[in-house]
């Protein structure tokens, strides 16, 4: 273990705490100068202990990983990498370990009775198998220490302290028996509206963790690594295919314990009214819907600034809140990630979502450059041409409506203007400027209107100290309020029902085990809330992509790509790019109209990047902090 934990004291835990969740509403007295003697010898004292590790909960909320995926990327920026939260805090961990020996001594001196000690020993497990959870998906195996050592420290320079790396297996196995124990312990509901988890919390992790290690396992090959490195040889950074199973069918355990319980159903239910589905799926990210919410973490705390930063950093240029400082605007979503949106087609039945704007049909073609002299873009080619800038987007799924600005679309009362260039009467064309062109005796501009307060694209794209506009053709309006504010306070889904429907299908087709029929309907339930009519069949093509649009925006594509090694490499030489939907206004015809032209992201483009995103597998696993001083062989990064 590492050598600090000798100076940890635990005295310290008391001021540790400060939460912007309100997480446990009964705390009495000003617990702020409790001695460690009042921590373990109150109700109080050990729930604020509790508070402090619930707090150190490597969740990622409201986190924007999906910024280094193809889904979105920063407005100023073109990042793509394997990016997935790690943790490495064994000061936390002990803190844990500590709370769960005192929860046994607060039970034999009578501070606390079995049912308390019970549910408190399952959140203390929770928490403890999400932090080891976040360690492994990231590092393979590390030290399972599972008491606080404090006992082995002789105060020379041999601590005792040193527990040797677990493999890799052994720590997804150890995460799923915590969990296992936490089942057992943690109470069915709460009924009080807190944030504490439940048996059906740790069911929900379960799920997620099984299904993680078993697509580690059985995709392992897809970016293995050679025996040569030490972590490799030794296990530590290693998994195969033949695990695979065993965790599929521990995931499908879980997620049916949850599905068969009858106490979760998706918010909104089935509909066929598109209007209708995607005010629910807007909604349902404002508040806390008990149907679909499984575990997550609350921002109302009482005090007026608290605030998951979401709003304040995200809200297009139009229609953000008052305030100095370079901001919002700050989530591009990709034209990659729109296309993957299915239509509406006869009937509400699934059409592909790809958007047309050729009447060719070459939708795989993507201007270069498109702002500089050296532009790939021809005028000449036979484009769509459109009446209204949101008419390309008529026919999209609900979840688009509900969870994407695009352009055309109302947005708290605001038109949202997001154009990228301009088609002047002769033919020539400008881009990325708000150039001025009169037709008429009315005056047209480049990015949409006159003034940069009044739209909300592709503006100063090439200033990164300056820019508040996207610079893709669309933004995020999963988890914006309905009114502009600084400080939102809408909860974070860590997990909810959807996630766990559509883990139960990936685990059932994936493995061949478990209930197919059910799991078909599980997927299909999903699309049936966003208003589509027709049932899919069960095809992992299927499942992942329902898996891409229900869960958009919320991590989980970071952590799909991690577990299945999907991250694209372009050692091949195939040139991977995000790609952007640039509006543009064509005044060559009698009335204006608007044509959409597809290019390379202004920061992923050739100039930028020649040779297009790529990734190194090596970096499926992150290094290891100080593991020389710790005595841990380096991960294969490090060597």
């Amino acid at each position: 273990m590492n050598k600090f934990l000798k100076y940890t004291a635990i005295i310290c835990l008391g001021l540790l705490f400060v939460s912007c969740d309100k997480l446990f509403d009964d705390l009495e007295g000003d617990l702020t100068r409790m001695t460690q003697k009042d921590m373990v010898s109150t109700v109080a004292g050990l729930e604020r202990l509790l508070a402090n590790s619930y707090n150190q909960i490597p969740m990622d909320a409201f986190g924007v990983l999906d910024k280094s995926t193809m889904n979105a990327t920063d407005t100023h920026g073109s990042a793509y990498s394997i990016n997935v939260t790690s943790y490495w805090s064994f000061s936390q961990v002990r803190a844990v370990n500590m709370l769960i020996q005192q929860l046994d001594e607060a039970l034999e001196n009578k501070v606390i009775g079995q049912e308390t000690r019970d549910a408190m020993m399952g959140e203390a497990l929770f928490i403890r198998a999400y932090m080891y959870f976040a360690s492994v998906r990231a590092l393979g195996g590390v030290p399972i220490v599972t008491e606080p050592l404090d006992d082995k420290y002789d105060g020379g320079e041999n601590l005792g302290l040193y527990v040797p790396r677990s493999t890799e297996k052994e720590t997804w196995d150890f995460v799923i028996s915590e969990l296992d124990k936490a089942i057992a312990l943690l109470p069915a509901s709460r009924n009080d509206g807190s944030y504490r988890a439940t048996k059906w919390s740790a069911l929900g992790l379960q799920s997620r963790v099984a299904l993680y290690a078993a697509s580690v396992s059985k995709y392992w090959n897809r970016a293995a690594l050679e025996n040569n490195y030490q972590a490799v040889a030794k296990k530590l950074t290693y998994m195969e295919s033949s695990y695979a199973n065993a965790y599929y069918q521990k995931c499908i355990e879980a997620s049916e314990a949850i599905i068969n319980s009858g106490q979760f159903a998706l918010y909104g239910g089935a509909t066929s009214d598109v209007a209708k589905a995607a005010d629910n799926l807007y909604n349902l990210f404002l508040a806390r819907q008990d149907s679909e919410f499984i575990f997550g973490k609350s921002y109302e705390t009482g005090v007026s600034t608290a605030s998951n930063g979401f709003d304040f950093g995200n809200s297009p240029e139009q229609a953000h809140a008052s305030s100095t400082g370079w901001q919002w605007g700050r989530f591009s979503i990709t034209l990659d990630m729109v296309d993957a949106f299915d239509n509406y087609g006869p009937g509400g039945a699934r059409k592909d979502g790809t958007v047309k704007t050729r009447q060719d049909g070459q939708e795989d073609s993507y201007v270069t450059l498109i702002s500089q002299p050296a532009s790939s873009f021809d005028p000449s080619v036979n484009y769509i041409k459109y009446d209204a800038l949101e008419d390309p987007f008529a026919d999209k799924d609900a979840r688009f409506k509900a969870w994407v600005v695009y352009p055309g679309c109302n947005f708290r009362g605001v038109k949202i203007i997001i154009q990228g260039g301009i088609i002047d009467p002769e033919g020539k064309s400008a881009f990325y400027t708000n150039k001025k062109v009169s037709k008429g005796g009315k005056d047209y501009f480049g990015l949409g209107a006159e003034s940069e307060g009044n739209f909300s694209g592709f503006y100063k794209i090439d200033d990164n100290n300056a820019g508040n506009w996207y610079s893709t053709g669309f933004g995020i309006r999963k988890f914006l309020a309905k009114e502009p504010v600084v400080y939102s306070t809408n909860p974070w889904y860590d997990i909810r029902y959807a996630e766990i429907l559509l883990n139960y299908a990936e685990a059932v087709v994936e493995s061949g085990q478990g209930n197919a029929a059910k799991a078909k309907q599980a997927l299909n339930d999903i699309r049936h809330r966003a208003a589509f009519t027709d049932n899919i069949d069960l095809t992992l093509e299927n499942v992942l992509h329902e898996r891409r649009i229900e869960l958009a925006f919320e991590n989980d594509r970071s952590y799909t790509l991690h577990r299945r090694r999907e991250y694209v490499t372009n050692t091949g030489g195939v040139q991977y790019r995000k790609h952007a939907l640039v509006p543009t206004l064509d005044l060559r015809g009698a009335d204006p109209q608007y044509i959409f032209v597809r290019t390379n992201v202004f920061h992923s483009d050739i100039d930028k990047i020649p040779a297009g995103l790529t990734t190194n597998y090596i970096n499926y696993y992150n290094g290891i902090n100080n593991y020389n001083v710790n005595k841990f062989e380096p991960n294969p990064s490090q060597e």
